[in-house]
């Protein structure tokens, strides 16, 4: 008599084998996915050179490379140079290596740093500019597909301005950081944003012997600019732009600290018909008699001290004119384009 009883069944390897193909699946996809990430990135590189050639600035990377697989994207610059104009100037200038990095699970931020230093010297030597530090961090910020927030930290700057037509110049300062995002109180139509400036310890040298004040000078500048969608290519077309669109700059708060002088001053400024500033500040003076004493000014008991050693005067510029107070001063504002 046989015995009908069934077999048991061989067991599969395929149970084991299943994970292992899947992560191989996973590994490719997202290796396919960091190099279109990588692509789209050289290929934003490309677009913002073409953008820089539009403004008259051809620049050079002799060494670039995207890298940071399999979670980051990174990009390197060594050496990054252009020439070109900056502003009115037409010359060449060069900055140290550039390096920038985002995460690919939150591709938004991306975080930078440059090598020092920037310089730009003009073709006939009348300027010659050279920004030196010792860390230099930005970050980029987006939500939504619009900037959220740029930053810039700049720690120990040191500036040396000199060439043929300018008087040489060195500025040192411990920080300086720039801020910018936009206004999320006003309609996105006004296209507002807030500015915020931070520098420590400012020592110049031609600013102390101007005011007769020792010590370094502390700064924090706070502002809404009106219309910046109309600047956004730069250079004086843009300013012209921003003009007829009714920019204006809202300065929320200015304060300036230097031994024991302050200045604390607020108002709104924009550009006239023949392209020179035009508003009015409200300035608040304190500690500041020596200085208007040098200066030969005679402003009342407030200007020697007083009981509050407080100075409040409005600051008014137009038709290319500025007052202070019942102090019209004698020279006249050239246009800025």
């Amino acid at each position: 008599m046989t015995d009908s009883a069934p077999r048991p069944s061989r067991p599969t390897r395929w149970g084991l084998y299943l994970p292992i193909a899947a992560l191989g699946v996973a590994a490719i996809g997202w290796s396919v996915f960091w190099n279109i990430a990588a692509g789209m990135t050289q290929a934003g590189l490309d677009d913002w050179f073409a953008q820089e050639r539009a403004l008259g600035r051809q620049w050079f990377c002799p060494t670039r490379s995207v890298g940071g697989y399999p979670f980051r994207l990174e990009v390197r610059c060594a050496a990054p140079r252009f020439t070109g104009r900056v502003g009115a100037y037409e010359g060449a200038g060069s900055a140290g290596d550039v390096f920038a990095a985002a995460h690919l699970y939150n591709p938004q931020l991306i975080l930078a740093e440059v090598g020092s230093p920037f310089t730009f010297r003009t073709l006939d030597g009348a300027l010659d500019l050279n920004l030196a530090w010792k860390e230099l961090r930005v970050s980029h910020r987006m939500r939504k597909g619009s900037l959220d927030r740029d930053s810039l930290e700049m720690e120990g700057p040191v500036l040396r301005v000199g060439g043929r037509e300018v008087p040489p110049l060195t500025l040192k300062a411990d920080h300086f950081e720039a801020h910018l995002r936009p206004n999320p109180d006003r309609d996105p139509a006004v296209s507002a944003f807030d500015v915020a400036l931070r520098l420590t310890r400012l020592d110049a040298p031609l600013l102390d012997a101007a005011t007769g004040l020792a010590g370094p000078l502390d700064a924090v500048f706070a502002a809404t600019v009106l219309h910046v969608d109309a600047a956004r290519t730069g250079g004086p077309q843009a300013l012209e732009r921003w003009r007829l669109a009714g920019g204006n700059m809202e300065i929320r708060e200015m304060k300036l600290a230097k031994g024991e002088a302050r200045v604390e001053a607020s108002g709104a400024f924009g550009l006239d018909d023949a392209h020179r500033p035009a508003g009015r500040m409200d300035l608040n003076l304190t500690g500041f008699g020596p200085v208007l004493q040098r200066m030969g000014l005679g402003l009342g008991p407030l200007a020697s001290g007083g009981q509050t050693g407080t100075l409040r005067l409005p600051v008014n510029v137009e038709r290319g004119r500025a007052s202070i107070g019942p102090l019209r001063l004698p020279f006249v504002l050239n246009p800025l384009y």
